[in-house]
């Protein structure tokens, strides 16, 4: 499989775009490398997208929906 077949076919079950999908960059694992090789690897296999996103986007105005009412 290509990667922009692996592209497309995440982008497809996420509902991403193509180019979304590269920016992250998604890959097949090996099925003969063992997954979890020590438990202090295990926090390298995976990622926070939705905390990646937070930590990348900053309000540009303040949210007037989440205001405290005066």
């Amino acid at each position: 499989m290509t990667q922009a077949q692996i592209n497309r076919a995440v982008a497809n079950a996420t509902g991403e775009d193509c180019e979304e999908i590269a920016r992250r960059g998604f890959s097949l694992v090996d099925e003969d490398e063992e997954f979890f090789p020590d438990e202090d690897d295990d926090q390298r296999m995976f990622m926070d997208w939705d905390q990646h996103d937070q930590e990348q986007r900053v309000a540009l105005f303040r949210d007037r929906q989440h205001a405290d009412a005066a």
